[in-house]
């Protein structure tokens, strides 16, 4: 019975000794699905924000914190995005392990209406892909003996992409059947890599609410333009829009820019760009 027992010990410590499982922590969804396609069954990959919660607001937990330092590596976007974070990764334990997004090669990036660099860069697709890469080859690192592995994954999600993306040009080769407007600016990197483009924004940055000046300039701009749908996002003000709408009802889509709804597997991104698509589809054809 004792010899029966050692032996399942052993067994269990052998197994767990040849485990070599990538514990790796991001700020945001789409960070997750993206690296979750490179790990898959290799690592535990999970996201300390909220899908829900802009990052914009967002304050960290002593778990967050826990966390991000016990990781065997961090990503984030980089302090355009996630201020909350920009003194924490500064310690030079945490910097070292973590990858800035933002900083990766062979990105498409657009700047904003001021000059300021949009930091919603994951919403390309083929930004995607060079963030997989960059995951990929910090993961090899980290765990060698599973490196061939982890680039037939980046293969398989570079050809997985590829495909969607046919098939979303596909789907916006027809001009748009209406106009439409947004909440703020924050769908450039998809609308530029599918020749799409909004009309209007109600707002310029989502942290400065309009002066009465501008919701007027926004009533009478609304009123010239007549757009067909809004896309709005989770924490968009109904309040805002009421007002700047002022008795016009177009079609209201809410977009899910950090994939609430998808879960965490190995074809995640590939399912939040399609349902990207399919809320502009709803949005701009229906």
């Amino acid at each position: 019975m004792l010899k029966s027992i050692l032996t399942v010990l052993f067994v269990a410590l052998l197994s767990s000794a040849s485990r070599a499982d990538v514990d790796i922590v991001t700020t945001i969804k789409p960070l997750q699905l993206i690296a979750q396609a490179v790990v898959r069954d290799h690592g535990r990959v999970s996201a300390i924000l909220d899908p829900r919660q802009s990052p914009h607001h967002f304050t960290m937990s002593p778990s967050d914190r826990i966390a991000l330092a016990q990781a065997d590596m961090a990503m984030w976007v980089g302090p355009l995005l996630e201020t909350f974070l920009a003194d924490f990764i500064r310690q030079t334990a945490i910097k070292a392990k973590t990858i800035t997004v933002i900083d990766t090669p062979n990105l498409q990036l657009h700047n904003l209406e001021g000059g300021q660099l949009d930091a919603h860069l994951w919403l390309n697709s083929a930004n995607a892909v060079s963030i997989a890469a960059a995951v990929m080859e910090r993961v090899v690192e980290l765990d060698p003996a599973n490196a061939a592995e982890y680039r037939r994954n980046l293969d398989d999600f570079s050809a997985q992409i590829a495909l969607i993306d046919t098939q979303t040009a596909q789907r916006f080769r027809q001009p748009p059947n209406t106009r439409y407007g947004v909440y703020h600016n924050a769908y450039q990197y998809f609308e530029r890599q599918f020749g799409l483009a909004h009309d209007m924004a109600i707002l310029q940055d989502p942290e400065v609410q309009p002066s009465i000046r501008q919701i007027v300039q926004l009533r009478n701009q609304i009123e010239k333009l007549e757009p067909g749908c809004l896309l709005l996002e989770f924490d968009s003000s109904r309040e805002l829009l009421n007002t700047v709408l002022n008795g016009r009802k177009p079609n209201l889509i809410t977009v899910d820019l950090l994939g609430s709804s998808i879960n965490s597997a190995e074809n995640g991104y590939a399912e939040f760009i399609t349902n990207l698509a399919d809320d502009f589809y709803r949005c701009l054809y229906q």
